[in-house]
């Protein structure tokens, strides 16, 4: 197998693992307070399962042969990825203040990142789809 085929597979994994690790450490939401679990706490471990998921998708999509099951298992960490970024603030509400981590930082790298997973998983199922079998 060509190393070439297998980039928007590495870039979805490489997304992924970005969503797993980041949301937990740099991007991460509000931290406990007096506490107080706030619900943004609970959108964080929501993305951080997901992105777990996505990277256990991705890896699987690299390391698995048959084009047929690739393009399965990237739609759906295409449809992992689009839940993933409806987490913060939609599935999960997060703080209502700009100033708060959740809303300044944790929401819009989710958001980011998940939308770039989502199209290179659709993207990379799409190439699958469209290869011949050899």
């Amino acid at each position: 197998m060509k190393l070439k085929r297998l980039i928007p597979e590495i870039i979805l994994f490489i997304f992924s693992l970005l969503i797993c690790i980041g949301s937990f450490t740099f991007f991460s939401a509000c931290q406990v307070h007096d506490d107080t679990i706030m619900a943004c706490h609970w959108a964080q471990n929501a993305v951080t399962a997901l992105g777990a998921l996505l990277s256990v998708i991705s890896l699987a999509a690299i390391v698995i042969p048959d084009r047929k099951i690739k393009a399965g298992l990237e739609l759906s960490a295409t449809l992992t990825a689009v839940l993933t970024a409806l987490i913060p603030g939609i599935v999960i509400n997060v703080c209502m203040m700009n100033s708060m981590r959740c809303v300044s930082t944790f929401r819009p790298f989710t958001i980011l990142f998940a939308s770039l997973a989502a199209v290179a998983a659709l993207l990379s199922a799409v190439l699958n789809l469209k290869r011949k079998e050899k």
